[in-house]
């Protein structure tokens, strides 16, 4: 006797947007990762925290809107199957340019309090494989930032996207934008 049983579905990024306009989700704060719909979890006060610091201070170097289009808390669209929310994601492209002439972003910022098991598994191989070059998640609960760089898969597998290169910087110490070295921000100013 055969089993059947249904196969996992994935929805499309056009199929998520879809489901959002017609009110599926009513209000609740989700993403879609790999084509599984996750709900986010609410933001506790060091997470909130940490994003409003973030936010002023990347304002102070990204705040040019006909230069940079700084996103807080926005979809970064990666077809077909992944539409997350980062904390933070800078394009190099004024406010306003249309999803079909957007790059890359420059820098992809998570803030990590109680979800560093996807920022730094499911999210960190999206963003690898969608070619995120500069990929930062702020580590409240160990008081850094965590630096990755150089995406690579060695085996070709989906599963096997990673970062080459790793750094952590601690309170006290400045990370430098790969695609700007001149623009250094402070852990500190990251941190809550």
């Amino acid at each position: 006797m055969a089993i059947l049983t249904s196969k996992r579905v994935r929805f499309t990024v056009h199929e998520y947007f879809r489901l959002s306009e017609a009110g599926v989700f009513d209000d609740r704060r989700v993403e879609l990762i790999d084509g599984r719909i996750v709900e986010m979890r609410a933001q506790a006060n060091p997470h909130r925290a940490s994003v409003t610091k973030g936010t002023i201070v990347l304002t102070r170097h990204f705040g040019d809107t006909k230069r940079f289009w700084l996103v807080v808390q926005g979809t970064y669209i990666i077809e077909p199957y992944d539409a997350p929310d980062p904390d933070f994601h800078v394009f190099d492209v004024p406010v306003g340019t249309p999803d079909k002439d957007l790059p890359r972003p420059l820098l992809v910022i998570e803030v990590s309090h109680t979800t560093y098991k996807r920022d730094s598994g499911a999210k960190l191989r999206r963003y690898a494989a969608a070619g995120v070059r500069d990929y930062w998640i702020v580590n409240i609960p160990e008081r850094r930032i965590e630096v990755y760089r150089d995406p690579i898969n060695p085996t070709g597998r989906k599963r096997d996207w990673r970062y080459e290169t790793t750094e952590h910087f601690t309170s006290g110490s400045a990370v430098k934008l790969l695609a700007y070295p001149k623009i250094a921000l402070r852990v500190d100013e990251m941190l809550p």
